[in-house]
C-alpha cells in the first residue's frame, strides 16, 4: 500500500512489534523537493524523529546527524553499516543504524575482499562496510527524482533484518524500499507528501507487479 500522506498521520495506526521502518530522510540542508522544505529549524528536525520511537528503525544518513537528532529519541543503535561510494561531495560515504533490530550478515554472502583470503573461491557473510555506487542519471535504476538509494542497499537491509514484519518507508521517494521489499516477498506501506514521489512510486511498483497491488 502506498499513501500520499505525512508519515505522522499514518505511522500513529502501526504495530510496532510487527513493523521495520527503513528510511533515508530528508536531511535538512535545503534540497529542492517538489513540495517538501528542507530547511526545518533545529527542533523540527529533531522532532521528527521522536514519532519513531519503540519501533525498530534502521536510518540512511550521515553519523553526525544520527548521533544529533536520532539517537536522543532511539538511544544507542543496536549495530551501524558503513555504506561508502564514489563521488564528487565531500562526503564519500553514509551510515546506516539499526535501532531496536539487528542485522544478520550470515544472510547475505560476499566474495572476500582480500585476494589473498584462502578463502577467495568461497563466499564469506558480508562485511559492515558496504562499498555500493550510487543512483547516477545513467544507472539504470534512476528514475526521475531528486535522491534515490540504489536497491542493492536496500536489499542488503531488508535480507539482513527484516523477519515477518511488514517494511513501512515514511519517506518512499522513488519506491526503492517497497519495490524491494516486493521482490523479496515483504508486505510494504510507503507514503510521502510528494505528488511527484508518489506518481514514480506507484507506476515503478505497478510495472514491477503488474498491477497486481491495492494501492
Amino acid at each position: 500500500m502506498i499513501l500520499q500522506k505525512d508519515f505522522r498521520e499514518v505511522i500513529k495506526d502501526l504495530d510496532k512489534e510487527n513493523t521495520l521502518i527503513i528510511i533515508d530522510p530528508p536531511y535538512n540542508v535545503g534540497w529542492k523537493y517538489d513540495t517538501y522544505k528542507d530547511n526545518l529549524s533545529e527542533e523540527q528536525y529533531t522532532e521528527l524523529f521522536t514519532h519513531f520511537e519503540g519501533f525498530k528503525l534502521v536510518v540512511i544518513h550521515y553519523i553526525e546527524d544520527i548521533i544529533k537528532y536520532v539517537v536522543p529519541t532511539m538511544s544507542v543503535p543496536e549495530k551501524v553499516v558503513q555504506w561508502v561510494y564514489n563521488s564528487n561531495m565531500r562526503k564519500q560515504h553514509r551510515s546506516i543504524a539499526f535501532f531496536n533490530c539487528k542485522p544478520d550478515f550470515s544472510k547475505v554472502k560476499q566474495k572476500p575482499k582480500n585476494p589473498e583470503d584462502v578463502r577467495v573461491n568461497q563466499e564469506v557473510n558480508i562485511y559492515d562496510w558496504w562499498n555500493i555506487n550510487l543512483v547516477k542519471n545513467v544507472s539504470k535504476e534512476k528514475e526521475d527524482y531528486c535522491t534515490q538509494i540504489p536497491e542493492q542497499v536496500i536489499g542488503n537491509i531488508i535480507k539482513t533484518t527484516a523477519k515477518e514484519e511488514v517494511i513501512f518507508d515514511a519517506f518512499m521517494g522513488t519506491g526503492t524500499t517497497l519495490a524491494v521489499a516486493s521482490k523479496l516477498g515483504h508486505k510494504y506501506i510507503g507514503c510521502d507528501i510528494s505528488p511527484k514521489a508518489y506518481e514514480i512510486t506507484k507506476n515503478r511498483l505497478q510495472k514491477l507487479e503488474n498491477n497486481l497491488f491495492n494501492i
